[in-house]
């Protein structure tokens, strides 16, 4: 049996420290993106957020705790090259927790009631919320390098 509060814990975890990230970096090194890549911090950052409400809320039929313009902004296929205006550094702190808190309040309301399931690009099918929770756990990871990583290349420039 999966544990909600197990998976919540390790989301949570995981938005604190990208939280820790942004106040201890300045802003210049947020919004710059490192050589060779076609995105910065900022932007990893808030495609974990939306990712995880479209995955979970979307696919739910539920509605998501971030607006239609933070979405298109940080959804798969955007970049900072995109945007139509600067993503606002203390929305994305905001939401980084705010999205945990509901997550576990909706959790256990068991609001989590229909789901669409999708395929991810890796090859895995994801069936319900659960599952979905779980992507966005590695989904995060993945991205939580790929933040770590820009970060030691911008700090060497």
């Amino acid at each position: 049996m999966i544990n909600e509060r197990f998976e919540c814990e390790i989301l949570r975890a995981s938005r604190t420290r990208l939280l820790q990230l942004m106040e201890t970096s300045n802003y210049e090194i947020l919004f710059k993106i490192p050589e060779g890549f076609n995105n910065n911090i900022i932007w990893q950052i808030g495609h974990c957020i939306t990712s995880q409400q479209r995955h979970m809320y979307m696919r739910s039929g539920l509605p998501m705790y971030i607006s239609k313009e933070f979405m298109e902004s940080f959804k798969i296929g955007s970049s900072p090259g995109s945007w139509k205006i600067t993503p606002d550094v203390n929305e994305v702190k905001y939401l980084l927790i705010d999205t945990v808190n509901h997550l576990e309040s909706d959790l256990e309301s068991r609001l989590f009631v229909n789901y669409a399931p999708f395929e991810l690009p890796i090859g895995f099918q994801v069936k319900n919320h659960i599952q979905a929770l779980q992507a966005a756990n590695y989904h995060e990871a993945e991205h939580s390098g790929k933040i770590f990583t820009y970060l030691k290349l911008l700090l060497k420039e």
